[in-house]
């Protein structure tokens, strides 16, 4: 027999034991408090008589809570470790509908020395952190990725043209305006602190690292495409962090174009 189980044998007995005393005193305690010495001594006989039920009471909740309220809290509680388990092996920082409250952008490009962007045209982030990137974009040893649909591949201009609700044409001069604007945010210089890649890779997310951090977004699917998106943050060295590094390198790698610098 294993000593876990010898141990929880040991336990058990140990447990029944204990009731079964306690449930004969409490016995007792009713047969002393019936007999002509508790009628002689009813204030006394009345005290025994409570605890006697008393005892038997607590064995038999007890009873309950060990038959069935034990095993009940061990599976909630062997569920909450397990699922804790899950978001530390992914590394899961936070989660939210809200991108520009996932992390503190400010703080964190102020500081950055790598930043990953893959997304479509990303124009609102992109413009609201335009003096931040700026900043970025000329630190000594900092380097910025930008992976952007192609906006000369047909395929892919039509594939975000339906996912976004937008006609072609537009969707072709917003990626072309954030190609332009990436590049701005190298003053044209060619530092090679900026690198623009274009690819005809269908996005299923949005993602930027930032350091040691994934920010990744998710799309509607909804005909309307209004309203918030999961946001998921991830941390350096863990599951999910290393699936959306290697996915963004695999790309990158694959038949991306390098047109900047």
């Amino acid at each position: 027999m294993a000593a876990r189980d010898r141990d929880r044998l040991v336990t058990n007995l140990q447990y029944w034991l204990f009731a079964a005393i306690t449930v004969l005193a409490g016995v007792c305690l009713f047969y002393v408090s019936g007999t002509k010495w508790g009628k002689s001594h009813e204030s006394i006989a009345s005290l025994l008589n409570q605890m006697g039920g008393l005892l038997i009471a607590s064995v038999a909740v007890a009873t309950l809570w060990d038959l069935f309220g034990r095993q009940s809290l061990l599976r909630e509680v062997l569920n909450v470790v397990k699922l804790n388990d899950s978001v530390v092996s992914a590394g899961l920082e936070s989660v939210g509908l809200d991108y520009n409250k996932a992390i503190d952008w400010d703080e964190r490009l102020t500081s950055a020395k790598e930043l990953d962007v893959f997304a479509a045209w990303a124009t609102t982030w992109r413009n609201t952190h335009q003096a931040k990137l700026s900043a970025l974009a000329t630190r000594s040893g900092a380097k910025i990725r930008v992976c952007i649909p192609d906006p000369q591949n047909d395929a892919c201009v039509d594939a975000l043209a339906t996912r976004f609700n937008r006609g072609q044409d537009e969707v072709r001069s917003k990626l072309e305006e954030a190609i332009e604007d990436y590049k701005r945010f190298d003053g044209s210089a060619r530092s090679g602190r900026v690198e623009i890649y274009t690819t005809p890779v269908y996005r299923a997310f949005s993602a930027y690292r930032i350091d040691e951090l994934f920010v990744v977004t998710l799309y509607h699917h909804k005909e309307s495409r209004s309203g918030s998106v999961p946001v998921f943050v991830f941390r350096k060295d863990k599951e999910m962090f290393d699936f959306f590094r290697d996915d963004l390198e695999g790309v990158l790698a694959g038949n991306a174009t390098k047109v900047y610098p």
